[in-house]
């Protein structure tokens, strides 16, 4: 009974520490809002570096001005670090103590204009990104335990490496189209690429295209589900090869080996390969 007792006792007490230890912490929370700007004038490349940092990225009309809003609450001194070298921006926050757990609630805004065309590069670490329109001639993005939300992305060349995340992204417009995943999946609803190479040890792909004219698509993942939408007046070469899974296809393609399939729908030269160890392979007439 007494011990029982002690329990309770040392329950209320450790209840009542946490319930002041959480108090304390909401008391010492400090509000963030820092702004930085440069002129597009002074820059070809802007670099986003974060940390456990939500990164939204807003096309302006009328500017000529990039500009970063680093905004939120933190448990502890959080800076914004933003600073011009070589023609490349650089953006990042500095937090007083890297590798204690503080809590913290914050997000980066980025503006940029639109007549900005250049390049963008972002480095993502547990946090995710959101872009609502970007036209660049390069954009890169590589992104670990995030996700990547796009409405519209366009450049000539398109380069995304995630580890553990989702790609979510409505329309892209790219001569070349490189995507490496792990554990991630990806979704893309409005594609045209010239040359589009995705590659993923596991994680399903859904691709879905505008158009199909003087492209490549070479498609190889170790562990998931590969569904492409083409459009239906689309004509093609097939290689698809899966080890453990089904083929299926909308497009009349004949074959005897439903393992190692080869096919030709109508004549012009588009080439699509898609390879598979362990997933299922679709081809879907998009009307």
């Amino acid at each position: 009974m007494k011990i029982s007792f002690n329990k309770k006792l040392m329950v209320i007490g450790v209840t009542i520490i946490i319930s002041i230890l959480v108090l304390g912490g909401l008391n010492m929370m400090k509000q963030i809002h820092e702004e930085k700007s440069v002129s597009i004038d002074e820059i070809n490349t802007i670099q986003v570096d974060m940390t456990s940092v939500g990164v939204h990225i807003i096309q302006e009309e009328a500017s000529n001005e990039v500009k970063v809003n680093f905004h939120g609450k933190a448990m502890q001194e959080i800076k914004l670090v933003s600073k011009t070298t070589n023609k490349t921006l650089f953006v990042t926050v500095q937090r007083k103590h890297e590798n204690l757990p503080f809590y913290e609630d914050v997000a980066l805004d980025v503006y940029i204009p639109k007549e900005y065309t250049k390049n963008v590069s972002i480095d993502m670490l547990s946090g995710d990104v959101k872009i609502d329109s970007l036209n660049l001639a390069d954009f890169t993005l590589t992104t670990s335990s995030g996700k990547l939300e796009a409405e519209q992305l366009k450049a000539d060349k398109i380069s995304i490496n995630s580890s553990s995340g989702k790609l979510e992204i409505k329309e892209i417009d790219t001569k070349i189209l490189e995507i490496s995943g792990k554990s991630s999946e990806i979704n893309i609803d409005g594609c045209i690429a010239n040359d589009t190479g995705v590659e993923t040890s596991s994680g399903k792909v859904l691709i879905s295209y505008n158009e199909l004219e003087n492209q490549n698509i070479n498609i190889a993942t170790a562990s998931g589900n590969v569904t492409l939408e083409i459009p239906e007046t689309a004509e093609f070469s097939v290689e698809a090869k899966t080890s453990s899974g089904k083929f299926q296809s909308d497009f009349p393609i004949k074959t005897t080996d439903k393992k190692d399939i080869k096919g030709q729908i109508g004549t012009k030269n588009n080439k699509v390969s898609i390879k598979t160890s362990s997933g299922s392979i679709r081809l879907i007439k998009k009307t």
